[in-house]
């Protein structure tokens, strides 16, 4: 069978699979969904590059994205049908001014979600003349669309629901429920210690406290080793208090929908928050530090937001919290799981993608929802 020319082309420069990478993927999922022909261009061997052609969208390799692969990168995307290309980095976005100069009347999106774009000041003479061309910014979160111009629209990831989802079977039901689960890279970034210290002051203000903290990721730039310490330090018992997992997890969705609460505790970093919204899509309540999107993302009644709290508040909201989500009953739990993956879903970013490009006058070949 034929491909289709191109209507929409995606490049990635990043090599990781990172939550950028994820977005991208998904953006390319969402808008099949929505009836859009796509080429999928990449580095060669890179995460990206893996998930889409996973995912069935068509991809093209590259070494690099710069002036000397812009004879590759245009063969690749070539084709009157051409109508727009979603940028997701610096490399990517410099070379699309020559994508949409090679013929009238191409879009250019450029998906802004890093950490840069939390920390550092936007709308500067160099991001203006860097930025130029852009024609429309798309941003994960409220949070980042309010930093950035008046191009910024907001469309928050999907989440691939047959590969996050509950599992009713793992959750131990009312009552049972113990573990408290961060999951994640070990890196300093994600707040481990921090939590530990408010964790640790919580179980001591109980004389019995069910609950034990589970640390699920794989080292990035910390090891078990120093999380162990930081756990004793905080006065954290391991085995009892806390446990670690520092691998990767095969049943992802198990393990968050057995969880009493899923934690995220972050000092920064989190811009598309993709770990909260797996917890909630499995059921299970989240409690977050409020750095970054993740106001954004408790749905109503499901999540405490503990950034603007002190000790002892926030040992107390803490306890009051995990109490009320360790009784939760199945059916609360499923009611939560629906409604957020409703929200999450890749349907819905197809719907929000859709009409970004609705308002930007490209139109779906065949839509799928």
């Amino acid at each position: 069978m034929t491909t289709p020319p191109p209507v929409i082309a995606h490049l990635l420069s990043n090599r990781w699979n990172s939550a950028i990478a994820e977005y991208a993927v998904h953006t390319a999922r969402a808008l099949d969904l929505a009836g859009f022909p796509q080429v999928f261009v990449a580095l060669r061997g890179s995460a990206g590059a893996r998930r889409a052609l996973a995912a069935g969208i068509s991809v093209v390799e590259v070494e690099r994205f710069s002036l000397m692969q812009l004879p590759d990168i245009l063969r690749a995307v070539r084709g009157e049908e051409l109508k727009a290309v979603f940028v997701y980095g610096g490399p990517e976005t410099f070379i699309s001014k020559w994508i949409k100069g090679s013929r009238p009347g191409i879009k250019v999106i450029r998906f802004r979600g890093d950490n840069r774009d939390a920390s550092q000041r936007s709308n500067t003479m160099l991001q203006q003349l860097s930025m130029g061309h852009i024609d429309m910014l798309l941003a994960p979160s409220k949070f980042i669309a309010g930093r950035l111009d008046s191009r910024a629209r907001v469309v928050e990831p999907g989440i691939d629901i047959e590969r996050i989802h509950r599992v009713g079977s793992a959750d131990p039901g009312p009552g049972a429920r113990a573990d408290c689960v961060i999951l994640g890279r070990l890196d300093p970034v994600k707040g481990h210690d921090l939590f530990f210290r408010v964790f640790s002051r919580m179980l001591a203000s109980k004389d019995r406290a069910p609950y034990c903290l589970h640390v699920v990721g794989e080292p990035a730039n910390l090891s078990l080793v120093h999380l162990e310490h930081y756990a004793r330090e905080a006065g954290l018992t391991i085995g009892r208090d806390i446990t670690f997992t520092a691998e990767r997890v095969s049943d992802l969705s198990s393990l968050l929908s057995s969880a009493c609460a899923g934690i995220i505790c972050s000092t920064g970093s989190e811009i598309i928050g993709r770990v909260a919204q797996e917890f909630l899509v499995c059921g299970t309540p989240v409690v977050v530090s409020g750095a970054g999107s993740l106001a954004e993302i408790p749905l109503p009644g499901d999540g405490l937001d503990y950034g603007a709290l002190r000790s002892p508040e926030i040992e107390g909201a803490l306890w009051k919290f995990l109490e009320a989500s360790r009784l939760e009953s199945r059916e609360q739990r499923s009611a939560r799981a629906l409604a957020a993956a409703k929200r999450f879903s890749l349907e819905t970013m197809s719907h929000a993608l859709a009409g970004i490009l609705d308002e930007l006058g490209v139109k779906p070949v065949s839509a799928r929802f």
